[in-house]
């Protein structure tokens, strides 16, 4: 009887320093600036990340799109396995997006795909909080749109370097700016409908730091068994 009250109290503190551990790396999912007037949503099953957004553009002086999104401090190297993407219009867009915070108006860097110029992959940002968005057109022109691709965002110092590819082994280099964000800084997945509802499915998301992944986040239970967290928070 002692020897199983002492095993049920050693699963329940195993189990609340579990919970503890995973709300690390808990994602938020939210609908920025105007992209709240028509929500989408973000669904995880089983590793794979369905998520529906509308909004006016990550682009200009402010943006609208649905964002899920985790929490950074420091470097970072992000990755999104794009199995799917469905646009409603030509510069409607999906990818792995980085920013200050949730206001509309926020400094962001970002590797997207987007049908716009007959279809390609390429890296925007906003340096200036409210100011304009800038861009390296036609950087990898092509049917991104259109089939799978791996998506990376890297982070060193003020430093955002993006890449694609096709199989996730050979990266083509989309070049790189200098963006200052001070920490913590928002990571996760962008999705733009520009106007209508665009859908992308991914999976592979990770986050990594030297070498190390911070999200999602994997705890070792006991023997082999083991859990990898990403769970979902809406507002």
């Amino acid at each position: 009887m002692i020897k199983r009250l002492i095993l049920n109290l050693s699963v329940l503190i195993l189990l609340l320093l579990v919970g503890h551990i995973a709300y690390a790396a808990e994602l938020e999912s939210i609908d920025i600036g105007d992209a709240r007037n028509n929500p989408g949503s973000t669904q995880i099953k089983g590793g794979t990340y369905t998520i529906k957004g509308s909004g006016n553009d990550i682009w200009g002086n402010a943006d609208g799109f649905r964002f899920a999104y985790t929490k950074v401090k420091g470097d970072f190297e992000a990755v999104a396995h794009q199995v799917s993407i469905e646009l409603p219009n030509e510069w409607a867009k999906g990818g792995v997006h980085a920013r200050q915070s949730i206001e509309a108006e926020a400094v962001n860097a970002q590797v997207i795909v987007t049908g716009g110029g007959g279809g390609g992959s390429q890296l925007t940002w906003r340096a200036a909080k409210g100011g304009a968005s800038n861009e390296f057109m036609d950087a990898a022109p092509g049917p991104w749109k259109d089939g799978e691709c791996w998506l990376k965002l890297t982070r060193k110092g003020d430093e955002f370097h993006s890449y694609i590819s096709e199989k996730g082994k050979e990266w083509k280099d989309l070049k790189s700016t200098t963006v200052k964000i001070d920490a913590p800084i928002l990571v996760g997945l962008a999705v733009c409908g520009l106007g209508g509802m665009a859908t992308a499915v991914y999976d592979n998301f990770t986050i990594t730091q030297n070498g190390k992944t911070i999200f999602p986040l994997a705890v070792k239970l006991e023997g082999r068994l083991s859990a990898t967290w990403g769970k979902i928070k809406l507002r």
